[in-house]
């Protein structure tokens, strides 16, 4: 029964495919559509359209018709001048449609000649149309004074065809680069959102992916828009890798500051904001591009250096973790009490707020020097707090230990001399 079912279904099918065959391709014959590009009054519209889908040798072909039409329109150009020299009347109506013309079939003849090339036209084959196309511009300039070329560029501003259409190109050029901006902040500000999701990326290295979002975007609709308006955007590739090449070895240095500024917003050594030591810099980073990094030292100079040199030093990040320990050391007298000493420093630690209880604090004599006990007082801080508590503590203990009776000692040494009569005793 399913069987039944199935060749019922595709019998059915079979049956609809015979009522509605397959529609053949029509067929035209090629003569009849270049017969379309012999009308000489065909616009320069028509005539981009048309010209799309002819092959290489069909191009040779309509521009050798367009040169045709182009020289005849320059031999009555000729003789419209002979005949005013002879003394003849030409009407400036009829030396000005002349000049309109030639210049509306210089314009065609170039659109034939750059769909061509942009098919892979021979250049031998291409090149006597170009220098025809050449010497007929400045046979037109020849042909025709001053006064007649200025109304002749009157009567184009004013055409439809020409000023006008150019003025319309720029109005829309205008809102599509000012559409492009748009897109590209609209772009910028997605990836900004994206960006903030991830907690793992630097902020350096944000603001460096975002300013790529934001140019990648600009350039490729550029690149999009230039297209649309019929300018042929491939030399633009080969003028890029023409200089991309002569750049890298050029900027052979640029480039090493590049890959190290790379590297590190990738493995992010270090943040803005961030208090650093490299270089044999300390300061807070202000900035970061990838070629170099901006350092504002602790008396506001702003220090700039390279990234190669940062990336291939020793770098120290200060503001790395969110605690610090801070160590002070405090030197006593041989004739003092240490136990009274590390209690003293004990009881500033504990009254001061900014010194946290865990990691607990260290106080002990650490080392017995030539002058002076040594005791060393390491308590933990936050991270903003580290000047704070280290220059308090200071002066605290030394107000402390006056009070006390505990004496810090200047360096001193004894020195004992023996005479010549005791060293013979």
């Amino acid at each position: 029964m399913a069987c039944l079912f199935y060749y019922l279904i595709a019998g059915l099918l079979l049956s609809l495919a015979a009522l509605n065959p397959t529609p053949t391709l029509a067929q035209g014959s090629p003569d009849s559509y270049l017969t379309q590009l012999r009308n000489p009054y065909l616009t320069r519209e028509d005539l981009q359209v048309l010209v799309k889908p002819l092959s290489e040798a069909e191009l040779g072909q309509v521009a050798e018709i367009w040169r045709g039409y182009l020289q005849s329109n320059l031999e009555q150009m000729a003789q419209t001048g002979l005949a005013s020299n002879q003394g003849a009347n030409s009407t400036q109506e009829q030396r000005g449609a002349l000049l309109d013309a030639q210049r509306s079939l210089e314009l065609k003849y170039r659109d034939a000649l750059a769909e061509w090339r942009e098919k892979g036209a021979d250049a031998a084959a291409l090149r006597p149309h170009e220098l025809y196309l050449k010497s007929a511009l400045k046979s037109t300039l020849r042909s025709f004074n001053p006064l007649e070329l200025i109304r002749s560029l009157e009567r184009w501003l004013f055409s439809p065809d020409g000023g006008i259409q150019v003025l319309y190109s720029l109005i829309g050029f205008c809102v599509a680069a000012w559409a492009l901006f748009l897109w590209a902040g609209f772009s910028t500000r997605l990836a900004e959102r994206a960006l903030a999701k991830i907690s793992t990326v630097s902020r350096i290295l944000k603001k460096f992916l975002l300013k790529m979002v934001y140019w990648v975007t600009f350039v490729l609709g550029g690149l999009i828009l230039l297209s649309f308006l019929g300018v042929n955007i491939t030399p633009f590739f080969a003028i890029f890798g023409g200089v991309s090449f002569i750049l890298g070895f050029a900027l052979q240095q640029t480039i090493g500051n590049l890959a190290s500024g790379l590297m590190m917003m990738i493995l992010k050594p270090f943040d803005t904001g961030d208090t650093v030591r490299v270089a044999g810099v300390s300061g807070q980073v202000d900035e970061m591009s990838v070629v170099s990094a901006q350092i504002r030292t602790f008396d506001n100079q702003i220090v700039t250096i390279p990234n190669s040199i940062i990336w291939g030093d020793v770098i120290t990040n200060v503001s790395a973790s969110e605690t610090r320990r801070v160590d002070l050391l405090f030197s006593i007298s041989y004739s003092d009490s240490a136990a009274q000493a590390i209690q003293v420093l004990e009881d500033l630690v504990s009254k001061n707020e900014k010194c946290l209880q865990v990691p607990a604090p260290q106080i002990f004599v650490g080392e017995l020097g030539e002058s002076s006990v040594n005791i060393y007082c390491r308590p933990w801080v936050k991270r903003e707090d580290y000047w704070e508590v280290f220059w308090g503590l200071t002066g605290a203990a030394k107000e402390c230990f006056d009070a006390e009776g505990i004496s810090i000692p200047f360096p001193q040494r004894d020195i004992h001399i023996k005479s010549e009569q005791a060293k013979r005793s």
